[in-house]
């Protein structure tokens, strides 16, 4: 989107970013322990997003927000792809993510 990320989305891509090599090489292994993993990177980065959303609600003080101090700020307009802000967007991918590699698991165990 020609945006630069701030240093919160910068954390949450240090979650995502392991999530598609673990995962995959996972499913390229058939190895459904992988998902364990894979849990607990969606689960820390979940919430990581969800203070992330935090800040673009407004539900952290101004003084405490470091998405406005030296670089793009989070609660800009233009945070939005079809009208959903993107720290809503990865909060959502970062749960679905822990929901499969938790159901994974579930019927490893099965």
């Amino acid at each position: 989107m020609g945006q630069t990320p701030c240093w919160v989305c910068w954390i949450q891509r240090i979650f995502m970013f392991p999530l598609a090599i673990i995962l995959g090489l996972g499913l390229w292994w058939e190895d459904r322990s992988s998902g364990r993993y894979g849990l607990a990177l969606a689960l820390l980065g979940g919430t990581v997003g969800l203070w992330h959303l935090a800040l673009y609600g407004g539900l952290i003080p101004e003084r405490l927000e470091p998405c406005s101090a030296d670089g793009p700020s989070c609660t800009d307009a233009n945070q939005l792809i079809l009208g959903v802000p993107i720290p809503l967007l990865s909060v959502i991918t970062f749960f679905v993510i822990a929901a499969l590699c938790a159901a994974a698991l579930k019927d490893k165990r099965s």
